[in-house]
């Protein structure tokens, strides 16, 4: 088994957005361009907003279950207290962006491409990652109920203070994939472990799993 005690890590720049304007979120619609604004407070549950493009915006304090963002583009964007019990983003485009204290139930997240992106404080459910390219992204202080990165291609990922019950990694591809920050009870998809990170204690813990993966048996000596 390889060790190594360095990792590329995360390339991410602090957001900075200055002398952003209020705008009315009621206004918000699909296919619409939204550049240089802070949209506080929008209650969109339901609402179609497909296709929206958000550029240096700050979005605090949404309220958007089954908001649909499907091929949105959200490009140096804060996004602040965020809940979401069912989240419709899939093949979506986030580059430069951070999400804070938000709750997400269910995310469809799914053939997207995350670039520069800082997930923290957060409870994000399950979240469905399949097929997404995730690139310089980190997660701080999340909770998960499951967490799919299944197909996914990965560089430079990291998890801080993490948790999961289920982590599937089947058919990912990843370079310098740093789980040493996240606890999971499940995991599926040994063969996507290629490339990652694990502490020691993973290593031990997950004795159990890997033998039984691999049809070993573990038996001491009689």
């Amino acid at each position: 088994m390889r060790r190594t005690t360095t990792s590329a890590q995360p390339q991410i720049e602090p957001l900075r957005l200055n002398d952003l304007s209020e705008a009315d979120p009621s206004e918000l619609a699909a296919h619409q361009s939204y550049d240089g604004l802070r949209l506080s407070d929008a209650r969109v549950p339901g609402w179609n907003l497909s296709g929206s493009t958000f550029n240096e915006c700050e979005l605090v304090g949404w309220s958007a279950d089954e908001t649909d963002f499907r091929g949105a583009r959200f490009i140096q964007v804060r996004i602040d207290q965020l809940n979401a019990p069912t989240l419709s983003a899939r093949r979506t485009t986030w580059r430069d962006v951070e999400v804070t204290t938000s709750r997400i139930g269910a995310a469809e997240i799914y053939d997207a491409q995350l670039s520069r992106v800082a997930f923290s404080n957060s409870k994000l459910g399950w979240v469905n990652f399949r097929s997404t390219k995730l690139h310089d992204v980190v997660f701080r202080n999340c909770r998960f109920d499951e967490l799919d990165l299944s197909g996914a291609q990965i560089e430079r990922v990291r998890f801080e203070g993490c948790s999961t019950e289920k982590l599937a990694l089947t058919n990912t591809r990843a370079q310098h994939l740093d789980l040493r920050g996240l606890d999971t009870q499940v995991l599926e998809g040994f063969e996507g472990l290629r490339g990652a990170i694990l502490s020691s204690r993973q290593v031990d813990s997950m004795a159990g799993l890997f033998a039984q993966h691999f049809g070993i048996t573990i038996a001491d000596k009689d």
